[in-house]
């Protein structure tokens, strides 16, 4: 299977304005959130710093198309490495949209599993061990040590 290429120069420029389009967004977002005290982080602290650390990223980003050469390509992945690269940007975007409705740690469970599961070879059932793991550290990370609210089931069963 050959790769199909794309200019360098031009996806890494797209990728850079995108990137500080969306943290600006973001950062947007994230200002109408209470900043807390000090020995206490409110719930905007977190996204101002995401969107600050994305910002720099994608302005580095900006700054490596603008030095590439127009005759630099990057190879972009076929057959199953394309098919796996689309799956994992609709798992990405269907965990985002389902943060609001089913909360922060029945999605992140789900995506973990899912994400595992389509990285591996392992059985459901050990996917779905290591992403019970990962949901639960990440969760009391957030919540007991940084005391950052996570998102909550919006659904009522």
């Amino acid at each position: 299977m050959t790769a199909s290429s794309i200019s360098k120069k031009k996806s890494y420029v797209t990728a850079g304005i995108f990137g500080l389009l969306l943290s600006v967004g973001y950062l947007h977002k994230a200002l109408d959130l209470p900043m807390g005290a000090l020995d206490e982080p409110g719930a905007g602290l977190f996204p101002i710093l995401v969107s600050a650390i994305m910002a720099f990223a994608s302005l580095a980003t900006l700054w490596e198309g603008m030095k590439a050469p127009a005759t630099d390509a990057i190879d972009i992945p076929s057959g199953t490495d394309r098919a796996r690269l689309i799956k994992l940007i609709l798992l990405l975007s269907a965990y985002f949209v389902a943060i609001p409705w089913l909360g922060y740690s029945v999605s992140s469970f789900l995506f973990c599993a899912a994400l595992i599961r389509l990285l591996s070879k392992s059985s459901w059932v050990r996917c779905a061990v290591y992403a019970a793991i990962m949901t639960a550290v990440v969760y009391g990370v957030f919540i007991y040590l940084l005391k950052v609210p996570m998102p909550t089931m919006a659904l009522e069963f």
